[in-house]
Parts: C-alpha cells; structure tokens; sequence
C-alpha cells in the first residue's frame, strides 16, 4: 500500500495526510531514493520485486564467492524516476560516495537485499550493499569502483 501512495505521488497525485497515515510507516532501515518528486522508499522486498535477479561474485571484503540477490541498480533509477549522471549515496554509518550513474550501470552496479539466501542484515553488510561482478571482472578491483560499493546503503539522490 506504502508503495502505491509513493508511486502516485511520484506522478504528481498527492492524497492527503489521512491517506498517508494508511500507508504505514517507514522503516528506519529502508532505502530512500530522492527524485524531483519526493523521496522513494524500499524495503528489501520492494528492492527484490523490481527486478529479482542475481549475481554470484567473490568481494575485496569478504572470503569465496557469494549468491546475492537484489536488483541492479538501473532498475531501482528507474523505478523511482531517477534521472541524474551522479548520486550521492549514504550509508547507515554515515560513509558518503559520489557515484557516476552511467559508469556504475555499464559496470554492472547491482543492490543485493538477499546473501547466501539470507535476507542481509546490518551485520552482513546490509540490508543493502551495492556489489559489482568482481569475479567475472577483476578490472573493477580498482579504488574508484570499490568505493562505489557502499555497504549498509540507506541514502541515494542526485548530486546537485
């Protein structure tokens, strides 16, 4: 219901607080998503209903190669109706990375909610972690991309 009250807001259709008030209320480890319109939320579940989908790599961060599932990161844009060439993303800890939009989608940016068949918890490096396909790309090894890989995501919107 929360989702269908932020996607009509997106669109220019505002409801009132009495409506608001039915949609629910945010979790404090949901993924906000700032547009022109507003800001979009998603829970891990919204994040793996966009575009479930998955990528097995190994991580600079972590031992052997990982199942994650989530979406990649064109398809939460796009969903929200992001249009922008740079975000700034925000993790829970307060870790803050520019990220050139069209670069990390052509390298394959993906937001995984789901590891190892687990939902990804904060101590996992969740309940969102942008991860790139390291294993089939060791070009991406390099500092710019790792620092794209923020863990414990909480914040994406356009750089202004």
């Amino acid at each position: 219901m929360e989702r269908l009250f932020q996607r009509l807001a997106h669109h220019g259709i505002r409801l009132g607080l009495a409506s608001a008030c039915l949609a629910g209320t945010v979790s404090a480890y949901d993924l906000e998503v700032v547009t022109d319109h507003g800001s979009v939320h998603y829970s891990q579940s919204d994040i793996l209903a966009l575009d479930p989908s998955s990528l097995d790599t190994e991580t600079p961060w972590t031992d052997g190669s990982l199942h994650f599932e989530g979406a990649s990161l064109a398809a939460v844009l796009a969903d929200a109706g992001v249009d922008a060439d740079q975000l700034l993303a925000k993790a829970l800890n307060d870790y803050t990375v520019v990220i050139p939009v069209q670069t990390a989608i052509d390298e394959g940016a993906f937001v995984a909610v789901r590891i190892d068949g687990d939902w990804m918890r904060v101590r996992d490096k969740g309940p969102f972690w942008i991860v790139f396909p390291w294993s089939d790309r060791p070009d991406l090894l390099d500092r710019d991309v790792r620092s794209w890989s923020i863990w414990q995501l909480q914040h994406l919107g356009p750089v202004e």
